[in-house]
């Protein structure tokens, strides 16, 4: 665990425990830059483009103290260019990735940002804690076209940044609001929440969503993706009465540890929620044979793993090549994000034509108002940045993931609203 001032706050009856400097505090990074004008020759610009390829890069922590964070961002990109490249590539053009790792740090991020910037096309389906130390790199460079999915508010609203699931302010309603008819006494809510400053404003959002729908939120620590014990927070939230536990925006490594204290305290919550993250085969592994049964997953993407494999073909070709271009890789979120980001690049760059400048790309990223992947997400507007509204839930069954209470049919449930974090209730592309 990374020392750090502890500062704890009695609000009410919300105790909020935070962590003070830290490795993730950090990502916030320097303020973005005002976007540069984008003149015509950069929109020309064909860097990185020969009569047979294309480079792309991708940055990525794979490296630092977490190793392998975020690896399958590039694994899942690296999986879709291969299969792309086994039809041929794009025009006849091989795509090529050039994988940068950040090491867990904010400057490095930044420097290799630019460094993809003057060697590459653009940049795809990259995935950090601290992208928004790249934020000012995009800024200057308006005409670089950056597919990936981003965390960090400041660089989602860059016009060159387009996200294969576009980040929102909030969160979909759809799971609590389907959770609290299921168990309507279990409304007082603990919640550890990545203290990422990324995480920390989208909890911002959710909590007026969840204290809307009537939870009652009595227990809040900012946890950095280190920490490995949380036998503190267990105490107080069993003191506290907490009935619902919400894992926000916490890694697959960080969820489970807290399922093996949580396991090694005897204390169970009626009802135990987590995110897309918690998706992940190392998480029912990690918190050993049976601890993770009865956790609730509430996503935004199919069961990608395999278990949709019957009704959406496209989870057989994403398992497929991930497995050819990384043997034995287990598939996580970040791996699915490396992979939609990649289709989403893809499609606009055959769209540019048999002569793709940046411009040409970003101009047609700028009218693709519905993207799922072919069905491995929830159906978005990359053009408007607008975050998908339609979920599944999950829950673990017998050390596995089932479907519950969803279309059998690979769909989504589309029954909810966002809700913003201003207070409002804002709907997504199918609301």
């Amino acid at each position: 665990m990374v020392a750090g001032l502890s500062v704890a706050l009695l609000l009410g009856p919300l105790v909020v425990v935070g962590t003070g400097a830290s490795p993730a505090a950090a990502a916030s990074g320097p303020p973005c830059a005002t976007p540069a004008p984008l003149t015509t020759a950069a929109q020309s610009s064909t860097i990185g483009v020969t009569p047979t390829s294309v480079a792309l890069g991708n940055v990525s922590i794979i490296g630092g103290p977490v190793p392998g964070l975020f690896e399958g961002a590039p694994v899942g990109t690296q999986a879709y260019f291969d299969y792309v490249n086994s039809d041929g590539g794009v025009y006849g053009r091989k795509l090529t990735l050039d994988s940068y790792d950040d090491g867990f740090n904010g400057q490095q991020n930044q420097a290799e940002t630019q460094t993809a910037v003057s060697k590459d096309f653009a940049l795809v389906g990259s995935f950090s804690l601290f992208d928004s130390y790249g934020c000012k790199v995009l800024a200057q460079n308006p005409a670089v076209p950056d597919v990936s999915v981003t965390i960090d508010p400041t660089t989602n609203t860059l016009s060159n940044v387009y996200s294969a699931q576009p980040l929102g302010q909030g969160l979909p309603l759809g799971p609590f609001l389907y959770l609290k008819k299921k168990y309507p006494a279990s409304l007082s809510l603990g919640a550890l929440v990545s203290n990422a400053s990324t995480a920390i404003a989208q909890w911002q959002g959710q909590e007026v969503a969840l204290k809307h729908e009537g939870y009652h939120i009595t227990y809040v620590r900012y946890v950095n993706p280190l920490e490995t014990d949380f036998t503190a927070d267990i105490v107080h939230m069993r003191s506290f009465g907490v009935q619902t536990l919400f894992m926000t925006d916490l890694d697959w490594q960080v969820s489970a540890a807290l399922i093996q204290d949580m396991t090694q305290q005897g204390w169970k919550p009626q009802v135990v929620f987590s995110g897309g993250p918690a998706y992940a085969l190392q998480f029912i592994s990690t918190t050993g044979g049976g601890a993770a049964n009865g956790v609730w997953i509430g996503q935004l993407q199919a069961l990608y793993q395999g278990e949709d494999r019957k009704v959406i073909p496209a989870d057989n070709t994403f398992l497929d090549w991930v497995q050819k271009a990384h043997p034995g890789w287990k598939p996580d979120l970040y791996t699915l994000y490396g992979w939609s980001s990649a289709q989403l690049f893809v499609q606009a760059l055959k769209a540019a034509g048999k002569d793709p400048t940046r411009g040409k790309v970003l101009a047609v990223l700028h009218a693709i108002t519905s993207f799922d992947a072919s069905g491995l997400l929830s159906p978005a507007d990359p053009a408007h940045k607008v975050s998908p509204s339609c979920y599944i839930m999950v829950r673990i069954v017998n050390d596995h993931y089932q479907r519950i209470a969803d279309p059998t049919d690979g769909a989504y449930r589309c029954d909810a609203p966002d809700w913003g974090i201003d207070g409002k209730v804002s709907y997504g592309p199918t609301g």
